[in-house]
């Protein structure tokens, strides 16, 4: 009945089924989960001499082999000690050369079956092969296809049948990696060693192509390869010879939590200068259900990059049964089912079926052609019931018949033939295929046995120097007699079809469950072999190959160390700190809290700085997930300890500070912290806090004065600064710049940011001093409107960028631009260092400035200047998406707000009133944030609907009545200058129309405040102060005097191309010569007016003006 059941769950979906084989005796499995029959090299043909009165030979469920089913019996549980098997009772024999000619070889026949599934890869492929005028709108140029399947159904091999399509195209280029077992903690291993064979092939191709990638890595990673290398140790040597160190100096230390989009930006950077270069590109991952929670992030950040425009492919392999709904590769697929349309991917998920009964009988036509049909259909039963239609356990059974005897061939007529009584009789199910391989691997010889032993710790691939050192170091142990070569045991097992031998001397499995199968012979020696080799690759190994190996080589240790062997704390310690930079939180934790189960109890006494290393990590990546329990309990035992310096439990006391004030939002109390901190490394900031607003603006004072002082050749010349003290007050000063801003202590936040330019001028230059000087810029411009100081200012921050690396420089840059520079900049010109901080943001792991920058280089740059609104909004999406990427929800915000904004200006109809921020992307009635930043960006956009799509007494009164509320929430943001003027426009107009005073005195203030920004040199002003003199000429009737003025700006807005103005600058100059009875001059003007409102996209401002002509 159970016999019948699986049959009938396994002969559904015929057309999904694939088998590569061949047509000879040799029957041989290939890479990991094939279904294959067939070798290149095949193996030497072997007969069995079975010392028993019978010839017939099975294995039962329990994984024993039978003979004639009940008279020699060797369990599973004796498989797994080699030391006891005799080999009397299974001996293979190699053949001479005459018994050989019965057995011809196989050439290999490709794919057979699984026509749908091939045929699905292969619509995948053609999909990111297709010329983008090919291609439909709504395809995407990248690919991930997932393919799951029990082990042994063949989905390694279907995979792999693209890379002969791949290889035909000049550029193409298929990559397979592979996941272990045995490294599933280990963060990014299959990543690494999938990458680091990537990097192997593009060193191999044309010269031509790898410059090019190249290029395009150097170019936009330079200095920031390190972390990548980290990881993938090929990538140095693919970029050495063109990798140039930079000039400038690096002093930061980017933070913990920085490193990560650090990592996510390094990946997508080298994934699209290959992607750029090599195409078709298509990726493998293999047994993604060992993959770790690291390596599926970066799999994530590939495969959503929406700034990658060329097409790849990434196919990952896994088992199904091993990924259920709380696995870790379940959730990751579901949320990339989710962002597939988001992202712009394509996502295909392909199940793999075991073989059905006539499956089953394809693969013995092919491979035991016999002339008896019904012999045929027999033995293709027999082979379902036994092996349930698992197309590599269906390999396994026919190899153990042939090796058993049970299959006889026919050399004159080149036919099989069998008795299937016999086989049925010898034979029972097994649906596990690791003790059937057991049993095979036993046959080997005891060295043999044991190198394997060893070699299956390494990993799905290994180096024979790797195996050779462990053999030597290791292997007297594992055998009585003198220990054969390494290389001659290798070449003995790779005959035998358990490990094949690839580039430069590495070796790997046929397939994993062999792997498995040399995992399990070691049976209850496990634990202490994975500590030996650990061992002995951590003591044998150069520094180097240590470092590249530390993941792999410590999870050893840790496995094996069963007597909890203290020696082994560092390595963990090591372990940690690389994960740590690697931004794997998980691992780190894991890594140092198994340093910390190693320490002795006197640990403190005998190694404080391991101790106290270990137990900072801890804590700090505690933190980091969100397990504050858990960090303030290592905390707890660090911080109460007497014998402990300020600055050694500094680290500990700034993270839970930042805790405090990030997670439980009490600012005041993290101040308060700070301060303590503060005052037990000798420094005082304040006497006292009620103080501080008065010491602020004299602190400020005297920070200008001070660094006026200063010859321009002090700035040039700056060093870092040296002393480790004072580094860490600046630290401690700089989380108390921030939390005092975000609680809104501006007096606070102004005294810091003096205090840190101070320590710059008197002690060398930190992380902090050049977005410090940019700060106290913007401070310099709203406090004394002192904007050539502010110049100064930001100029001195600038070239600190230049000359430093690691100081924040996208912040930076955004503070010296945005509020600072554009006030003597024309816009346009702040445009192109904007852009370039972008980048540098997520090269640093600043994504916050990152994405401000970009958000402003965009959108609202491109809108003040007047830019033609599609323009605008066509960016739009993609700005949104990469805010959504990096997880920047104000950012996110932002853009929603003003692409509606945009959006409402572009429509000649819509079902509200035009001038309310109403629509399908945002809507300000339902919107409840308070966030100051956001209420801003809503203040602006409902100021600019007012102004275009009402009419202006309404924007008048809107004027009035939020004065300058954006300035406030904002102060300096450039946007602050268009806002500012179109409310005098809007105040001017209502003025001429009603005649009203307390208009006319708000324009003519807002007037004055224009003219001064002109007065000092904002070269964007200089129009706006032209027009809004005309406008109060005109209200004097001082006519001649207003249309030398008008023409002046509309003169100087046409130079500018600054669309919006111009049409607002028409438009009033017709309204102008209308007031005057000069219609003709009035309707040219409008005419003028609309044709570039036309030009900039307001419809609804076009139908507007088409009225009144």
């Amino acid at each position: 009945m159970e016999e019948t059941k699986q049959e009938t769950l396994h002969s559904s979906d015929q057309d999904s089924n694939m088998l590569t084989a061949s047509n000879t005796t040799h029957l041989n499995t290939q890479h990991a989960d094939n279904a294959t029959v067939g070798s290149s090299n095949p193996a030497s043909s072997v007969t069995s001499v079975i010392k028993s009165d019978s010839s017939t030979a099975g294995i039962s469920e329990d994984g024993s082999y039978l003979l004639s089913s009940t008279r020699v019996r060797i369990r599973s549980s004796e498989l797994r000690k080699p030391a006891t098997i005799k080999p009397a009772v299974f001996q293979y024999q190699k053949q001479s050369n005459s018994q050989s000619k019965h057995y011809a070889d196989f050439e290999p026949l490709g794919i057979v079956g699984r026509e749908r599934e091939t045929a699905q890869l292969k619509a995948c492929l053609g999909r990111i092969l297709a010329k983008d005028e090919d291609r439909q709108q709504s395809e995407n140029k990248k690919e991930i296809v997932l393919i799951g399947g029990l082990s042994g159904t063949g989905k390694t091999r279907l995979a792999c049948a693209l890379e002969n399509d791949v290889s035909r195209h000049p550029k193409g280029m298929f990559v397979h990696g592979k996941f272990d077992m045995n490294t599933s903690n280990e963060p990014y291993s299959g990543v690494s060693r999938t990458f680091n064979e990537l990097c192997r092939k593009i060193k191999n191709s044309k010269a031509e192509l790898v410059c090019l990638v190249q290029s395009g890595i150097s170019q936009h990673l330079g200095n920031n390869t390190d972390m990548l290398v980290h990881l993938v140790p090929e990538l140095k040597d693919l970029i050495n010879d063109t990798f140039h160190e930079s000039s400038a100096i690096d002093i930061g230390t980017d933070e913990i939590d920085n490193k990560l989009e650090r990592l996510r930006f390094a990946f997508r950077v080298l994934m699209r200068a290959i992607s750029t270069t090599f195409s078709p590109l298509v990726i493998l991952f293999d047994d993604l259900q060992w993959s770790d929670i690291s390596s599926l992030q970066i799999l994530d950040f590939l495969i959503s990059d929406t700034q990658n425009e060329n097409p790849f492919m990434i196919i990952g392999c896994y088992r199904s049964e091993e990924a259920d709904e709380n696995s870790l590769l379940y959730n990751k697929i579901v949320s990339l089912r989710e962002k597939a349309d988001k992202y712009n991917f394509q996502m295909t998920e392909m199940m793999i079926q075991s073989f059905s009964t006539q499956d089953i009988q394809e693969v013995i036509r092919t491979v035991l052609p016999c002339s008896n049909d019904k012999d045929k259909v027999g033995l293709a039963a027999l082979c379902l019931k036994r092996t349930f239609g698992n197309p590599f356990f269906l390999m396994e059974f026919l190899k153990m018949l042939h090796h058993e005897g049970l299959l006889e061939h026919h050399a004159p007529k080149k036919t099989w033939t069998w008795d299937l009584a016999e086989i049925e009789a010898a034979t029972m199910s097994t649906a596990n295929v690791a003790v059937m391989l057991q049993g095979h691997l036993t046959k080997l010889s005891h060295q043999q046995q044991a190198l394997l032993q060893c070699a299956a710790y390494l990993g799905s691939s290994f180096s024979e120097t790797t195996i050779d050192l462990i053999w030597t170091t290791y292997g007297r142990r594992l055998v009585e007699t003198r220990i054969e070569k390494t290389h001659f045991l290798l070449e003995a097992i790779v005959k035998e079809d358990i490990l094949e031998k690839c580039y430069d001397n590495q070796y790997r499995w046929v397939h994993d469950r062999l792997q498995e199968a040399a995992l399990s012979l070691a049976g209850e020696r496990r634990e202490t072999f994975q500590l030996d080799i650990g061992r002995t690759l951590y003591y044998g190994l150069d520094k180097k190959e240590v470092e590249d190996e530390l993941f792999a080589i410590v999870d050893l240790i840790n496995n094996g160390n069963v007597l909890q062997l203290a020696e082994f704390a560092s390595a963990n310690l090591k372990a940690a700190e690389k994960a740590r930079d690697l931004s794997a939180f998980e691992s780190a934790k894991g890594y140092a809290i198994h340093g910390i189960d190693l320490l002795a109890d006197n640990k403190w006494s005998e190694n404080r700085p391991l101790t106290l290393s270990l137990y900072i990590i801890a804590a700090e990546m505690e933190l980091l997930l969100g397990n504050v329990a858990a960090a303030d309990q290592y905390s707890s035992e660090v911080l109460c300890r007497t014998d402990l310096s300020p600055m050694d439990v500094l680290p500990l006391k700034m993270a839970k500070a930042s805790t405090i004030g990030s997670v439980d939002l009490k600012f005041g109390e993290a101040m308060d912290q700070y301060f303590v901190m503060l005052k037990e490394l000798g420094c005082r900031l304040t006497w006292t806090r009620g103080l501080v607003p008065v010491q602020a603006l004299t602190k400020l004072m005297r920070t200008v004065k001070r660094v006026k002082a200063k010859p321009k050749s002090f700035y040039e010349t700056m060093v870092p600064i040296d002393d480790v003290k004072q580094k860490a007050i600046a630290s401690v000063v700089s989380r108390m710049v921030y939390f005092s801003y975000i609680a809104g202590d501006l007096s606070m936040n102004l005294l810091c940011t003096c205090f840190l330019v101070n320590s710059t001028l008197e002690f060398g230059v930190n992380e902090y001093s050049a977005k410090c000087f940019a700060a106290l810029a913007n401070v310099v411009t709203l406090a004394l409107h002192d904007f050539e100081t502010a110049t100064t200012f930001n100029m001195i921050a600038l070239s600190m960028l230049e000359k430093f690396r690691g100081m924040h420089s996208s912040e930076t840059t955004f503070l010296a631009y945005a509020p600072g520079l554009v006030w003597v900049k024309r816009i346009e010109d702040c445009s192109e260092p904007m852009r370039d901080a972008v980048e540098e943001g997520m090269k640093m792991g600043d994504t916050e400035f990152a994405i401000w920058n970009l958000f402003s280089h965009v959108i609202t740059l491109p809108y003040s200047i007047g830019k033609p609104i599609s323009s605008i909004i066509d960016e739009c999406p993609r700005i949104l998406l990469q805010c959504e990427d990096v997880s920047q929800a104000a950012h996110s915000m932002a853009v929603k707000v003003m692409w509606q904004m945009l959006y409402n200006l572009q429509q000649s109809s819509c079902n509200h009133n035009p001038a309310d921020l109403e629509g399908e992307i945002f809507s300000s009635a339902q919107d409840n944030e308070i966030n100051p930043l956001h209420l801003s960006f809503v203040h602006l956009a409902q100021g600019e609907l007012s102004f275009f799509n009402a009419d202006y007494e309404a924007t008048a009164m809107w004027a009035l009545q939020v004065g300058e509320r954006y300035t406030k929430l904002l102060p300096n943001y450039f946007p602050s200058m268009i806002e500012t003027f179109h409310r005098a426009v809007a105040l001017y107009a209502a003025t001429i129309r009603t005649k009203k005073r307390k208009y006319r005195v708000e324009a003519k203030r807002l007037a004055k405040k224009i003219e001064k920004w002109a007065a000092a040199g904002n070269p964007n002003a200089q129009y706006y102060n032209f027009f809004l003199a005309a406008e109060q000429l005109g209200l004097d009737k001082k006519f001649d005097a207003a249309e030398e003025k008008y023409e002046a700006a509309i003169d100087m807005a046409t130079r500018e191309g600054h669309l919006h103005h111009q049409g607002l600058l028409n438009e009033r100059y017709s309204d102008f010569f209308l007031r005057r009875s000069m219609k003709k001059e009035s309707v040219f003007f409008l005419k003028e007016a609309i044709r570039h409102y036309t030009e900039w996209g307001a419809a609804w401002k076009v139908e507007s003006l088409e009225s009144r002509l």
